[in-house]
């Protein structure tokens, strides 16, 4: 699953501590302009809840500290609306102030098998974008799965149920997490062409399917990287999320495993990454202008997402014009709120010579984004297989017997108005990537025959 995702809830903890003046403009309720978060906030404490059309959980009650810390919070003048963000990101919600939530907000959720089949087929009718894009009638879908739940109905039998619902879906973003008889199960309908190979051959050997993607993931960071590709000269940069090095006469390389986690190695602080972006793109010009590149290939072959602003901070060293690159907008927004994104060329050091970006279908979801805006550069080469389109954010919503779902609400199109949902962003020449018996092998290939001009 990608590790790119919005903290939708966790925001509204303390959302008007610090301030006596926006504490008390914040006194009230509030509903999300998409996303589907609900507020009510009194006093010192707010409880938050998951609203869809039909179906409202709360997801608790808790103390107003901290918030302005992390979060930038913009109270609009006349107090009705507010627009929240991560500090120092672009990407906003705007929430409206309302005289009150949903009447459904005060009843009790139904965590029987029906009331958490009804819960999830409502928050994925009300939230989820891309039914059309994979020609999936969901009201149909949902009659007749409906049909198969009973009283009776099991915990296995109700998670097989679910998973069947979201089958069709072949989209890398959502999935559903249960916890049945103190085992964790995760379903996802599409982690990629090369994982699902990995998946196969790990079935038919008797292996976890889990300890077999790991296999996979750390024979290619910590082996045929660095050995393979970089010929034991490059370097561990962000937390080892990055691998760099020059591997051929002014050739640069770089492969980014994740647009996250570069300052602490965990799933991310997003002021923390990019402060730890810039520190590791000025340690990388500056290996690379020592060397005199004139050449990089930006390998995101096998990326598995994380901050859309750590792409677009990254792509801010190869601008040299502000360039626009992507808008964004949540599909699930009663007010449509289109978010223009532009790289700016960054005051810090910058590289300005030619690019070739490789990505494969395990490029996903931050790592999309950061490919939209690369392409959106003149000196970009795009080359590999088309990415895994998954662009919009992770949206998580819990169901009332306390499951996870995953699912998309947001339509992103690139600098020429394209939408690659469900498609995937195609380079401009097709190569195999990750094929074969041996996947390394042919990602290898790849690498080498551009470092030859080949390609």
């Amino acid at each position: 699953m990608s590790l790119k995702f919005l903290s939708l809830l966790t925001p509204l903890l303390c959302m008007s501590c610090g301030q006596s003046e926006q504490t008390t403009a914040m006194q009230g309720n509030w509903l999300s302009n998409g996303y589907g978060i609900g507020a009510r906030i009194s006093g010192q404490w707010v409880e938050s809840f998951s609203v869809a059309n039909n179906t409202c959980l709360s997801d608790g009650r808790d103390p107003l500290f901290g918030l302005l810390a992390t979060f930038d919070v913009s109270v609009a003048e006349d107090g009705q609306s507010f627009l929240l963000s991560f500090e120092g990101t672009e990407q906003v919600i705007r929430f409206d102030r309302v005289a009150e939530l949903p009447a459904q907000c005060d009843v009790e959720p139904d965590p029987s098998p029906l009331g958490t089949f009804d819960a999830f087929a409502d928050i994925f009718a009300t939230h989820y974008a891309f039914f059309d894009v994979y020609g999936v009638n969901w009201s149909a879908a949902v009659a007749q799965a409906r049909q198969k739940v009973t009283p009776q109905t099991t915990d296995a039998e109700l998670f097989a149920i679910l998973s069947g619902l979201l089958a069709p879906l072949k989209d890398g973003h959502i999935g559903l997490l249960a916890e049945i008889d103190g085992a964790e199960l995760a379903y996802e309908p599409n982690p990629g062409d090369l994982y699902t190979r990995i998946h196969a051959a790990a079935r038919a050997g008797g292996q976890p399917l889990e300890e077999a993607e790991d296999a996979f993931r750390e024979t290619y960071w910590q082996t045929h990287v660095p050995n393979e590709i970089l010929q034991g000269k490059g370097n561990f940069t962000g937390s080892d999320f990055i691998q760099y090095g020059v591997i051929a006469p002014q050739t640069g390389y770089i492969n980014f495993l994740t647009m996250i986690g570069y300052a602490t190695g965990d799933l991310g602080d997003p002021v923390k990454d990019l402060e730890a972006t810039h520190e590791v793109m000025d340690e990388i010009i500056a290996s690379f202008d020592a060397a005199g590149v004139d050449h990089v290939i930006i390998d995101l072959s096998l990326n598995f997402g994380g901050f859309d602003d750590v792409g677009l901070a990254i792509a801010s060293r190869f601008a040299q014009e502000p360039v626009f690159v992507l808008s964004e907008y949540p599909a699930d927004a009663p007010d449509r709120l289109v978010q223009r994104r532009t790289v700016t060329p960054s005051d810090r050091s910058r590289y300005a010579g030619d690019l070739t970006l490789v990505t494969s279908d395990m490029t996903v979801s931050a790592g999309e984004i950061f490919t939209m805006a690369l392409r959106a550069l003149p000196q970009t080469t795009h080359v590999g297989a088309p990415t895994r389109g998954a662009l919009s954010d992770v949206l998580d919503k819990q169901l009332p017997n306390g499951w996870i779902v995953n699912l998309s609400n947001e339509v992103y199109s690139d600098h020429e108005g394209q939408e690659w949902e469900g498609r995937g962003i195609p380079p401009s020449q097709r190569f195999p990537v990750f094929t074969g018996d041996n996947p390394l092998m042919t990602h290898a290939a790849l690498i080498r025959q551009i470092v030859e001009g080949q390609r």
